[in-house]
């Protein structure tokens, strides 16, 4: 026995309703937002890190396994004491983002392959410490980098300053003391 017109109808309506949900569920009725810059994010090292020494920084440095950058790709930029500064693309060891004690050996890592990349491209070379006189400052090298006025065991970082550009790129910036 066929069905009558008004449950035929009903049936019509709400098959052709769930048709147009599920269409409206797969098709995307604006474009997405473009990214938008993150403001600002500072990390602290209380009492510095040796820059030459991390695994002494390691062992005190409080929550090591805490995320401090939620991104798996960033952009470490080194600028002190270099006279061309260096933008040095890192990976974080975990796809959930950089966690305190790998933040600090990366940053360490880096600065101690730029004092050896500027130490090996230079002509002129770094004067040894006993031998500097009353003014133990490093003197400039023309190498890669150009660093001048401190060995890297003078470096000790205080914070790392993150921040997301407009275009998704992560920038970490440092807070060296000497």
């Amino acid at each position: 026995m066929p069905l009558p017109v008004p449950y035929l109808l009903v049936i019509a309506v709400v098959l052709g309703v769930g048709l147009v949900f599920l269409w409206s569920a797969k098709t995307r009725v604006t474009a997405p937002p473009p990214p938008v810059a993150m403001v600002m994010q500072r990390i602290a090292f209380p009492g510095g890190v040796q820059v030459h020494d991390p695994q002494s920084a390691l062992v005190r440095v409080e929550r090591p396994d805490e995320i401090v950058i939620p991104f798996e790709q960033a952009v470490l930029v080194i600028d002190y004491p270099l006279s061309h500064p260096a933008s040095i693309p890192i990976t974080a060891p975990l796809p959930l983002g950089f966690t305190r004690a790998s933040l600090i050996q990366t940053i360490c890592e880096e600065y101690a392959q730029i004092y050896e990349a500027e130490e090996g491209t230079a002509n002129t070379k770094t004067i040894p410490i006993e031998e500097r006189g009353p003014r133990p400052a490093r003197n400039r090298t023309d190498g890669a980098y150009g660093i001048w006025g401190h060995d890297l065991q003078d470096l000790v970082l205080t914070a790392a300053h993150w921040t997301r550009e407009a275009d998704g790129t992560v920038k970490i910036q440092l807070h060296i003391q000497r």
